[in-house]
């Protein structure tokens, strides 16, 4: 009876001390959230959220989705933590920002374009990120409107439009395109355009006690240096 109470306790035991699994949703866009071959999920919003965590005793399960999906599925409740969180989430916390967007405007070098402002944007054919218009502000939205505009989704589409020259200029986060040119188009050369304020994201999570850890481990992790090292692992 003894030996049986004493698995039983083991058993228990196990199942408490055994770390809790976190599901994550990323928004899929290379360098912050993508597949590796050799690695799985990765990126620096990945490898963020993942080290922080790690820290507090977490595993964690990353899940790639488009932006619409991943707002739309945690809303629904199917994630713990999803990332980033660009508008007012319906539900969860807003933890503190770590993700320094950068928005730029990009042409092919060998085009020659001067963009010097989002002014100099008018009467340019232009592809853009969905909701570009309502994250890039009032004025960009004045400009596109009397422009021949597009949002298109996919990345490796828009800069395919540009190196085709269907399109004078792509608007997107300026690691993220940089790094799809590299990887799809190596022998085309971008010109970048830096005509928007960085914007830093943070995450949401559901429960708010988890979201207050996770801003503690995040100001540990900029003070001890470990985040710009993230940073500077995709420049």
């Amino acid at each position: 009876m003894m030996r049986i109470v004493l698995l039983s306790f083991l058993f228990a035991w196990q199942v408490f001390a055994a770390p809790k699994t976190l599901q994550v949703a990323v928004n899929i866009g290379p360098p912050w959230a993508y597949y590796q071959e050799d690695e799985g999920v990765t990126g620096i919003d990945v490898e963020i959220i993942r080290h922080i965590f790690s820290t507090m005793g977490y595993n964690t399960e990353f899940q790639l989705l488009g932006y619409n999906r991943l707002i739309k599925e945690f809303n629904e409740g199917k994630y713990d933590v999803a990332s980033p969180a660009a508008f007012p989430p319906e539900h969860g916390h807003l933890t503190q920002t770590y993700l320094p967007f950068e928005d730029v405007a990009v042409s092919l070098k060998s085009e020659n374009h001067t963009i010097d402002s989002i002014a100099d944007l008018a009467e340019k054919n232009i592809i853009a990120y969905q909701f570009a218009q309502s994250v890039l502000g009032e004025e960009f939205a004045n400009v596109v409107q009397d422009a021949n505009y597009l949002e298109i989704a996919e990345r490796e589409l828009q800069l395919k439009l540009l190196v085709n020259h269907r399109t004078d200029v792509v608007i997107g986060e300026r690691r993220l395109l940089v790094y799809i040119m590299q990887q799809h188009f190596p022998g085309q050369q971008l010109a970048i355009h830096p005509i928007f304020n960085t914007t830093s994201y943070g995450a949401i999570i559901k429960d708010s006690a988890l979201q207050q850890q996770f801003d503690e481990q995040l100001s540990k992790l900029k003070a001890s240096g470990h985040y710009d090292e993230i940073l500077n692992k995709w420049p």
